[in-house]
């Protein structure tokens, strides 16, 4: 972890370069969202598009582990607010953790009431810049079946379109994870699906 946040920074010196990291499972996130904080000098807002929050204090005694990154992120202090959206598989123990941190989590089976404020999010007035971690599983697996844990349910590839295309931020950074090519067996769809989220945030960066 500490390698990737050293990477990170030396990416983030090279300017006007900005890291768009590719997993790997979500404990990647972690050590670049603490890379991006700390060479920014304080920390951003976040949005994570996932079925899980990944909120865990420890998942099977590793505090670390893909299913505990924004734990360690927010209290290490590097994220002021984070919005989890697509949820859909979560326990007792993630959203007393989401209250603890004061996580902003949307759930799926509220997505057709929350739509409107999805589609309309204005994020990182005061902080220094937005990050975007998308998890390919926050897609349904209808979408993108090509994924370690797939989840039922879940949004559709123009919902998160609509979603990023929309959002006013300063996107500094993100990071696009949990694509299992060894799960991918429609015809590399997937993969397709995963490169398309690439490119818009690739996009969204740019601007």
């Amino acid at each position: 972890m500490d390698v990737i946040s050293e990477s990170v920074k030396l990416v983030m010196g090279e300017d006007p370069l900005h890291p768009l990291v590719l997993g790997g499972d979500h404990s990647i996130s972690f050590p670049v969202v603490r890379a991006v904080s700390e060479k920014l000098g304080g920390p951003v807002d976040i949005l994570h598009l996932d079925a899980h929050p990944d909120i865990y204090h420890a998942f099977e005694g590793n505090k670390y582990s893909h299913a505990s990154s924004f734990a360690r992120i927010m209290e290490g202090g590097y994220a002021r607010r984070l919005l989890q959206v697509g949820i859909r598989s979560i326990n007792s123990e993630g959203r007393e953790q989401g209250k603890k941190f004061g996580v902003e989590q949307y759930e799926m089976r509220t997505f057709s009431r929350d739509r409107q404020i999805l589609e309309n999010l204005k994020l990182g007035e005061g902080v220094k810049g937005v990050y975007i971690s998308v998890d390919v599983d926050c897609l349904d697996p209808a979408f993108a079946p090509g994924v370690s844990h797939i989840e039922p349910g879940g949004l559709s590839f123009r919902d998160v379109l609509n979603i990023l295309h929309n959002l006013q931020a300063d996107v500094v950074a993100a990071d696009v994870v949990e694509f299992n090519p060894q799960r991918d067996t429609v015809d590399g769809m997937t993969a397709m699906v995963a490169a398309k989220l690439v490119r818009e945030l690739t996009a969204k960066i740019s601007k």
